[in-house]
């Protein structure tokens, strides 16, 4: 079964793709910053990460590498946030991000056709 690590700060946004991941026979954890999110990839070994650039402990790019080098192998990193920033969009294709989504032009529906895509 393909697992998805959510990194989202606001909770209502984490219960909603967890909830809607979860339908499509997804095992989701969610995590509500990168610093916990690096404590649980060991143990829960996600098949994809789904991150939201603008959690409060991610000021800079350093967490996001600090992700990437707990990730084994070539795990997928998803980013999905508001931030436009091209510097943020070319820094996270640099640290492997397969996508970059933005939540306010992606519905629910097109961030799990893109999940399903990414672990088949």
């Amino acid at each position: 079964m393909a697992k998805v690590l959510i990194i989202e700060s606001d909770e209502g946004t984490r219960y909603l793709y967890k909830t809607a991941i979860s339908f499509q026979q997804i095992q989701v954890e969610t995590a509500e910053s990168v610093s916990r999110a690096i404590e649980m990839i060991g143990s829960f070994k996600p098949s994809l990460v789904l991150l939201d650039i603008m959690t409060p402990d991610l000021k800079n790019i350093d967490l996001l590498k600090e992700l990437k080098l707990r990730i084994e192998g070539s795990l997928p990193l998803i980013i999905l946030t508001d931030m436009r920033e091209k510097d943020v969009q070319k820094e996270a294709s640099i640290f492997g991000a397969c996508e970059y989504l933005s939540k306010t032009e992606s519905s629910v529906g097109d961030i799990i056709k893109k999940i399903r895509s990414v672990v088949k």
